[in-house]
């Protein structure tokens, strides 16, 4: 009978800890919102904004624009509004606390949209607000 009781509480603990560990919030990602500017040219860079919003900037226009995630060392962009390309596509970053740094993946290199290909291959833009 003890060893019933003690089996139906192991099992209960077990139960009680995959709950809670299911409703823990998300680790936060360590990807960077604000605008982002070429280094070379203040008028072109990208937004990110913290819903998982982008758009693009040049020369004070914000279009094309569009949605984003991350998981790990990955940006996915999620959606554009200018029919380029397949979309989720995903593109490896890392930032340094100003700078934030692309690079193409395996899937990226083979992108059909040249715009969006040259946008992150192997670009640094720096954050400015």
């Amino acid at each position: 009978m003890k060893s019933r009781r003690m089996y139906f509480l192991l099992i209960s603990f077990a139960l009680a800890s995959l709950v809670l560990a299911a409703c823990a919030p998300a680790a936060p990602s360590n990807f960077p919102t604000g605008r982002f500017m070429l280094p070379e040219n203040d008028f072109q860079g990208i937004q990110f904004n913290e819903d998982g919003t982008w758009y693009a900037i040049s020369y004070g226009a914000h279009d094309p624009s569009g949605t984003y995630s991350v998981k790990g060392d990955l940006f996915i962009e999620e959606s554009n509004n200018y029919n380029c390309g397949e979309s989720p596509m995903s593109f490896r970053y890392a930032f340094d606390g100003t700078n934030l740094k692309f690079e193409l993946t395996e899937e990226s290199k083979n992108d059909i949209c040249d715009a969006r290909k040259a946008a992150f291959d192997g670009i640094t833009y720096v954050l400015t607000e």
